[in-house]
């Protein structure tokens, strides 16, 4: 497989990215904690068949990492300027975690420019999801809850907490949400931890968080207009599971999916090639 690495600025930003494979185009889009090196086991996959485009968010990976503009709004932003550099025409979005809420932010608002939508184990920004998942209950505060989303607002204190230790921050987040750790693999996990623990690594990867009530007031509008893009929602089955889909359905027309079965919280490394299966179905049926 020949592939392309290259940084490019666009929308303000130098954002870092892989092209492989040829055919039709498929932005993979990664979450927290990871980097465009996520993808590292679907993309010799999918570029058998379509081009590939990777890049890094901004504030993670290589990609620059600025104080501001992390809320989905911005993030699609730099996104379909990167597109519009390479010349990419309508496209299939696949997204995970904190890339999802953007992409679909993107495929609401510019439904002309995605051509399906797949949402990867990641709740919806909605002011109603929010509240359930952060409740203070028993079932809310499994594994400690979500307490890197709060904790994301208080100034300086996860910079703080996590320098020093972020092999240590990264390790957990990968034991304690993925069903086989072992699927990571070290080579991919040292590529995450590179960047993470580089300068304003933590800070950027923490930006997603720190504007997520902005991301709430882009996606809340689409619980009454809903996307019309067809979205395929995924969860791991011992992660978000089904209740990927069902949210989905509070803010997207045309929605199926499921679950994927032996999987945690990060489907690309952990069942890539069910993942890439349900792709290769999705995208057929859709194209009828």
């Amino acid at each position: 497989m020949i592939s392309t690495r290259a940084t490019t600025r666009v929308n303000g930003v130098h954002l870092h990215y892989t092209i492989a494979g040829q055919g039709d185009p498929v932005l993979l889009w990664h979450g927290f904690p990871g980097t465009s090196q996520s993808w590292h086991k679907v993309v010799p996959l999918l570029a058998q068949t379509h081009t590939v485009i990777v890049p890094d968010m901004r504030g993670f990976g290589d990609s620059d990492k600025p104080a501001r503009g992390y809320d989905a709004r911005t993030l699609a932003a730099d996104f379909r300027a990167l597109l519009r550099h390479l010349g990419v025409g309508p496209l299939h979005i696949v997204a995970h975690d904190m890339g999802a809420p953007a992409a679909l932010v993107w495929a609401g608002e510019h439904p002309e420019e995605v051509r399906t939508l797949a949402y990867l184990d990641e709740p919806i920004i909605t002011g109603e999801c929010l509240a359930r998942l952060m409740q203070f209950t028993p079932q809310g505060t499994v594994r400690g809850g979500l307490w890197w989303w709060p904790m994301a607002f208080a100034p300086g204190l996860a910079e703080m907490l996590f320098s020093g230790h972020e092999r240590e921050v990264l390790t957990w987040f990968y034991e304690n949400y993925s069903a086989n750790p072992r699927a990571i693999g070290q080579e991919a996990f040292d590529e995450t931890m590179r960047t993470f623990a580089a300068p304003g690594g933590v800070s950027g990867v923490l930006g997603v968080y720190r504007a997520i009530f902005e991301t709430q007031l882009q996606t809340e509008p689409f619980m009454r207009d809903k996307v019309r893009v067809p979205v395929l929602a995924l969860g791991g089955d011992a992660s978000f599971g089904d209740k990927t889909r069902e949210l989905l359905t509070t803010v997207a027309g045309n929605v199926r999916g499921g679950v994927v079965a032996h999987c945690g919280h990060f489907i690309p490394e952990e069942q890539p090639a069910e993942l890439v299966r349900l792709l290769s179905a999705f995208w057929a049926d859709i194209a009828g």
